[in-house]
């Protein structure tokens, strides 16, 4: 029997565990960015309603008529 059979499922494997470990990382990178992505959407929501406030207050405050 030849053994290149098992030089090619050894390479496989090998690119196998190389892919597994680069998907990994990738997974931990898009982990982080949508960690990041959620908070400035909570800031800039935070942001938006101290200003609809502050422009609600501003237009509906009661006037002072004499």
């Amino acid at each position: 029997m030849d053994d290149r059979p098992d030089v090619i499922e050894q390479q496989i494997e090998r690119t196998r565990e190389r892919l597994d470990a680069h998907l990994d990382q990738l997974d931990t990178r898009v982990g982080i960015a949508r960690e990041r992505l959620k908070a400035q959407a909570q800031w800039w929501g935070g942001v938006s309603a101290v200003a609809a406030g502050a422009i609600g207050a501003a237009v509906f405050w009661p006037k002072g008529r004499h």
